[in-house]
C-alpha cells in the first residue's frame, strides 16, 4: 500500500510539472472596461472613414493575410464620407495564455456602430498580442442583424 501511495504521489508530481508550462484563462464580459481592443477599434474606424488605408493596414497583425489589403480597401470605400456617431461594445471574450512560446492575449469582441447618417452596422473583431507583434487578425463589418 505504501508503494502505491508513493507511486501515485510521484506520478501526480510529474503530471503537475509537465502541465505547469501553459496557463490559460478565459474571461467573458468582465473585462469590458479593461479591453485593449476598444481604442484600436476606434482608430481603425477613423482610418476607414477617412479612407486612410495605410493607417488601417498598420493596425493589422504582422501575420495577417495579404488578402486584407483588398478587404480594407472595400470597407474603406463603403464607409468613405461617413462619420461614426457611436461605438458600443456588445460582447467580449479575452483569452490569455502563457507558455514556452511566450505570452499570448487574444480579444474577440462585437460592437454596434451607429453612423451619423443613422445606419447601424456591427463589427466582429479579433485582436492578437503575441511575440511577433500585435494587431487585428480579423476585422469584419456586418450589415444587418447578428
Amino acid at each position: 500500500m505504501k508503494k502505491f501511495v508513493c507511486f501515485s504521489l510521484v506520478m501526480l508530481a510529474m503530471i503537475s510539472c509537465l502541465t505547469a508550462c501553459n496557463f490559460t484563462k478565459n474571461v467573458s464580459g468582465v473585462l469590458a472596461g479593461n479591453a485593449t481592443v476598444t481604442p484600436k477599434v476606434e482608430e481603425m474606424m477613423t482610418a476607414l472613414v477617412n479612407n486612410d488605408t495605410a493607417d488601417a493596414k498598420a493596425l493589422m497583425h504582422p501575420q495577417s493575410d495579404k488578402e486584407t489589403d483588398a478587404a480594407i480597401t472595400q470597407m474603406s470605400s463603403y464607409l468613405s464620407g461617413r462619420t461614426v456617431g457611436s461605438i458600443e461594445l456588445k460582447s467580449i471574450n479575452v483569452n490569455t495564455s502563457t507558455g514556452t512560446s511566450g505570452k499570448v492575449r487574444q480579444e474577440q469582441a462585437s460592437y454596434q456602430v451607429t453612423l451619423t447618417d443613422g445606419e447601424i452596422i456591427y463589427l466582429n473583431v479579433a485582436y492578437l498580442s503575441d511575440n511577433s507583434g500585435e494587431g487585428f487578425i480579423s476585422f469584419q463589418l456586418v450589415l444587418g442583424v447578428i
